[in-house]
């Protein structure tokens, strides 16, 4: 099956205006900040069980050479159905460890967030969003508290 990125309804979207979107992440998780679209508000999304993170390009010039680009995408979430991604580092890990096989790799979901000049690949088992009625700055230190898990 060739590769598909197919938009998720979360309920809220990375907004058109060119805000700046903030990654945070860390060998346990993985947030990304940003400001959602109409009404304008900032939003958090929650890579849960996350594996490994692309964030940066392409930006909105240069997303049509993405392999995955599909030009009916718009600023949203993506899940990349029949993804290699997690094959790859399944593979990866059998160098090492080659009497270890495991299916976990496998039930990886490889999630795409395409935003105003940045584009963000992950891999995690899923996925929440929160909308939050603050600044950003506010849900951005939320964020780094959750990381550091000084804040529930």
């Amino acid at each position: 099956m060739r590769p598909q990125a197919v938009l998720l309804d979360l309920g809220v979207s990375p907004s058109p205006a060119g805000s700046a979107e903030l990654l945070l992440a860390d060998e346990r998780s993985c947030r990304l900040v940003f400001v959602a679209g109409a009404p304008h508000r900032v939003a958090m999304a929650t890579f849960v069980g996350f594996t490994q993170v692309l964030f940066g390009y392409p930006n909105d010039e240069a997303l049509p050479g993405h392999p995955l680009h599909d030009p009916d995408w718009e600023y949203g979430f993506y899940e990349v159905q029949g993804s290699p991604w997690p094959g790859r580092l399944e593979a990866q890990n059998a160098v090492p460890f080659p009497d270890q096989t495991s299916s976990g790799w496998r039930q990886l979901r490889h999630f795409l967030v395409v935003c105003h000049e940045d584009l963000v690949e992950v891999l995690a088992d899923d996925v929440s969003v929160e909308v939050f009625d603050t600044s950003f700055e506010e849900v951005a230190m939320h964020a780094l508290r959750l990381n550091l898990g000084s804040d529930s």
